[in-house]
């Protein structure tokens, strides 16, 4: 099912607040905003900040708590996501549509029946701005029209374990081995952890985030996309998350091979190792805070909210995932209300 809103309302129905009330269970979830009712059944799973908020309010009418900036600021992004969950009126309540929020792009020639990847590149200068309008889609995003090629297109999140551990123990086994060192093997470790850490917040901020300045070409538009603009596109797509094996593999040769340029091979061994656990702790962190519902730990519960609001509110500042530290550092924290936020939201 396409995330954009089809106009069907000569198909809605009226609903009574006796029929409303009995969809108030997470497999059958409906609420009422504005005078129109939704289903939100499918949604619940994939709301951004777990089902567990939405829960207690399902049956009911959602207006008050939705616009209350007290209780969570929702941005333009909510509210249109909300259309497409629109299945009858209110009885009694005046039929007037919802206002719409955010960037119209009703003109744009993007069809979600279809597999995206090829129409991607031809959105142009509107490239940038289309995919900062975060959807929400009831399964995987089709990237291309052959199941072989859409089957490397995906990655699961344990991949991510799976392939590196057993990289990372094997580098650490192989490099006892060598001349150097038990407390040089733990000090360059913990300078790859570093390292990495330095290396999450560039890539974010200097490589990910170039959407406006790829817009000249359908290749550079369709590189970038695959990249890390489906991630702002469809943000809680579970299989286009986490790098696939093949562009960290792609990644960590360059970057081992300076590292060989200036240190010798255990060094350098035991800072790749380092780097590759960072690595592996910021694609599983990022993963967590986009699909743990409500984070057990107050950290990952702050740091989930910090992410959200890079995706749904403001993706020119926050670009830690894993911490905020670099933010601090480069001056690019996401605070809402603080005249950066504002002044980079206008951007």
């Amino acid at each position: 099912m396409p995330p954009l809103e089809k106009e069907h309302s000569s198909e809605l129905e009226t609903y009574e607040w006796d029929e409303i009330k009995k969809h108030d269970k997470e497999d059958d979830a409906w609420v009422v905003k504005d005078g129109q009712v939704y289903d939100v059944s499918k949604f619940l799973k994939e709301h951004p900040g777990g089902a567990s908020i939405v829960i207690p309010y399902l049956g009911s009418d959602i207006g008050e708590v939705f616009e209350d900036e007290d209780h969570h600021v929702h941005s333009d992004a909510a509210h249109a996501m909300m259309d497409r969950y629109r299945i009858g009126y209110l009885a009694g309540a005046p039929r007037a549509r919802p206002v719409k929020r955010g960037k119209d792009f009703s003109s744009v020639e993007f069809d979600w029946n279809k597999p995206i990847i090829f129409q991607i590149g031809k959105l142009g200068d509107q490239y940038s701005e289309f995919i900062h309008t975060p959807q929400v889609m009831d399964e995987p995003a089709r990237f291309f029209e052959y199941d072989f090629m859409e089957f490397f297109s995906r990655t699961s999140w344990w991949a991510v374990p799976t392939v590196w551990v057993p990289v990372v123990l094997g580098v650490l086994a192989y490099t006892a081995s060598l001349p150097i060192a038990a407390g040089a093997m733990g000090l360059y470790y913990l300078a790859g952890l570093l390292f990495w850490s330095f290396l999450e917040y560039s890539l974010h901020r200097w490589l990910f985030h170039l959407d406006e300045w790829v817009q000249f070409s359908t290749v550079t538009i369709t590189l970038h996309f695959l990249l890390h603009g489906v991630h702002h596109l469809l943000p809680m797509d579970p299989m286009r998350l986490v790098f696939p094996p093949v562009l960290t593999l792609l990644l960590a040769c360059p970057i081992y091979s300076a590292f060989r340029l200036l240190l010798a091979e255990p060094e350098a061994n035991c800072m790749l190792a380092g780097g590759l656990t960072g690595y592996m702790a910021y694609d599983l962190t990022h993963y967590y805070l986009h699909h743990s519902g409500k984070p057990c730990l107050s950290y990952f519960r702050e740091l989930k909210t910090y992410h959200l609001n890079h995706h749904y509110k403001n993706h020119h500042l926050g670009y830690g995932i894993t911490s905020k530290v670099w933010d601090f550092v480069f001056g690019t924290v996401l605070h809402e209300g603080s005249p950066s936020f504002k002044a980079a939201k206008a951007a």
